[in-house]
């Protein structure tokens, strides 16, 4: 182990100096604190001072204290050497940062014990060093110790105009091949996978080193089948593209799991630092953008990260970050869609559509955040406050003007495998005041068939408070009628796709006229959406649909809007002379 030693005083020094030498350590001397701290701030400085308390220029708590509170230098294991007893001193050595001290003269035995000693804590915080950047399983440097590196590399790459490229590695169907083989086996699997990308890539100086570095590339491993690849340096990213090739090259090799051979494939993507100076995480991002460009062109792909690509990656983040504020700030609208009875014309109640007002943007519909509202879980807070704020709506209107109006709310599947999702509807029925019979609760097709029964008991449990349940833009997935049946289904929604083509195409005409039948001969009762016009109207009538929505009465509008629609009697309420269908079409086009 390497040793600074500094002290003013040359007998004393030549004491220690003579005492840790002959025990073996190199000890490097010195007589003053400034030089003592160069020496320390090196690049391969030593990681154990002896420094006298009484130096010129710089004393000996000064550059225990420097040398501390600098980042890059917070392992030097430091012991002051003093002459000074009193505790008021020691006390103070000890908050300039000292690890440990020494009484002058020292006694050889107890120089050597103290110097041991640090020894022992260094190696124990080198330990701990390691385990705290580097992967347990592959023993692959992990995501803080690879940021760490691809922050130093890009410092040196703008100071020398030097190049480097990031791959960004992921197994393809992982998850599939993982569920298939078993954790033991999948963890084996990522073990040999972190092997193979070791050996793919560069070596400058011909030597290996520990934690998958060879040379000045490193390989890491960043998530469950995710891993990245520095390369530093590189001429072009022709340099990266052919690490790329030879890595698809080594996947051919079958892997030998459990007895098993087993051949997988990797998307890969791959960006290069230019002359923008791009930070760090805008190089990971862009190779993880590609990456996943990479997948979605097939399997065993890699793509290398275009501008376009990086344009569209920060303007995704920048979403994100915004919607996450929105969520937060409650930047949301609820618009209401009217559903009107074709039996005796009246205004049913409404579906709620939300809107995000972005600042700056306007208006966004929903097909536009939800996707990432699902990705990112923000969905859960956000479909709750929906839930709440329509059933608060819904029973302040029914209160004004006398209805029983109704409210359908679409829930997603994240929320229904929220843990309390069924207390939190009947908590918002209770907080608004609505009754449980005037809320259905809208679930996409594939969530009712995919996972039928992990949410059955959820389902029946809402059925029995007199929740209604409906299926939306039934016909759209791929449907198990013997699921279907086993539903506490109330309503089937026809989807406007198959409407708005019912008079054109005798295929959609025959789906509309074959949901119907099945949700009457299933004892629900039938919703279409996207009616348009009064030919519509009276064939879905003619086939005992109960209820429509769609442009044809009124587009989805705001709460402010509707209220004044409501109270100008825009509308056919429950209670309310019948009146002719296509009179109501009159009266609410203005509706936005």
């Amino acid at each position: 182990m390497k040793i600074i030693l500094a002290d003013d005083d040359p007998v004393s020094r030549r004491l220690v100096q003579r005492v840790l030498e002959t025990a073996g350590y190199n000890v490097h001397c010195t007589k003053d604190g400034r030089h003592a701290l160069e020496l320390l701030r090196s690049e391969q400085g030593p990681s154990l001072a002896i420094l006298d308390w009484n130096m010129p220029e710089i004393d000996g708590p000064g550059v225990c204290r420097t040398i501390k509170t600098e980042s890059g230098h917070p392992n030097v294991y430091v012991i002051l050497l003093t002459s000074r007893e009193s505790m008021q001193d020691l006390v103070k050595g000890f908050s300039s940062g000292a690890d440990d001290y020494l009484i002058k003269p020292t006694h050889p035995e107890e120089l050597k014990a103290r110097v041991r000693a640090g020894e022992r804590i260094l190696l124990l915080q080198h330990t701990l060093m390691h385990e705290a950047r580097h992967d347990p399983l592959t023993k692959l440097a992990n995501r803080k110790h690879f940021i760490e590196q691809l922050e130093r590399t890009s410092r040196r790459s703008r100071q020398q105009d030097g190049r480097f490229a990031v791959l960004f590695v992921d197994i393809d169907r992982f998850k599939a091949i993982n569920d298939s083989i078993g954790h033991l086996a999948g963890d084996e699997l990522i073990c040999g996978l972190a092997e193979r990308l070791t050996s793919c890539i560069r070596s400058a100086s011909g030597s290996q080193e520990g934690g998958g570095r060879a040379g000045n590339d490193m390989v890491a491993r960043v998530g469950g089948d995710e891993f990245v690849i520095l390369l530093d340096p590189v001429s072009s990213v022709g340099d990266a593209t052919r690490v790329a090739e030879r890595i698809h090259e080594a996947l051919k090799q079958p892997f030998k799991i459990a007895g098993e051979s087993l051949v997988i494939t990797a998307s890969i993507g791959i960006s290069v630092n230019t002359d923008d100076s791009k930070e760090p995480k805008d190089l990971l991002l862009d190779a993880d953008t590609a990456m996943y460009k990479a997948k979605a062109a097939g399997h065993g792909r890699y793509r290398v990260c275009d501008s376009r690509m990086h344009h569209a990656a920060v303007d995704r983040l920048t979403f994100e970050s915004d919607l996450r504020r929105a969520v937060e700030m409650k930047q949301f609208q609820v618009f209401y869609q009217p559903i009107v009875s074709l039996v005796d014309e009246h205004l049913e109640g409404f579906e709620a559509l939300v809107r995000w007002d972005r600042p700056g943007f306007g208006i966004v519909t929903p097909d536009k955040f939800i996707p990432m509202a699902e990705d990112t879980g923000l969905i859960v807070p956000l479909g709750e406050w929906v839930l709440r704020e329509a059933c608060r709506q819904t029973q302040q209107w029914n209160e004004s003007f006398n209805t029983r109006l109704k409210i359908a709310v679409n829930v997603s599947a994240k929320q229904f495998a929220k843990a309390g999702f069924l207390n939190m509807v009947l908590q918002a029925l209770d907080d608004s005041g609505l009754m449980n019979d005037r809320l259905a609760l809208e679930l996409t097709e594939s969530l009712t068939m995919v996972n039928a029964d992990r949410i059955m008991p959820v389902l029946n449990a809402l059925r029995a408070n007199n929740v209604r349940l409906s299926c939306d833009d039934f016909g759209t997935g791929f449907s198990s009628l013997s699921y279907l049946h086993r539903l506490p289904l109330n309503t089937l929604k026809i989807d406007r796709s198959f409407v708005s083509q019912s008079t054109t195409l005798p295929e959609a005409k025959g789906i509309v006229e074959a949901i119907v039948t099945l949700g009457h001969k299933l004892r629900m009762d039938v919703v279409a959406e996207g009616v348009e016009d009064d030919t519509q109207v009276a064939w879905l009538k003619s086939l005992g649909c109960e209820s429509a929505q769609g442009y044809f009465f009124a587009k989805p509008t705001s709460a402010e809007q509707m209220q004044k629609a409501l109270e100008e009697k825009k509308f056919i309420l429950s209670g309310e002379p019948k009146k002719e269908l296509h009179q109501l079409e009159l009266q609410t086009s203005w509706i936005q």
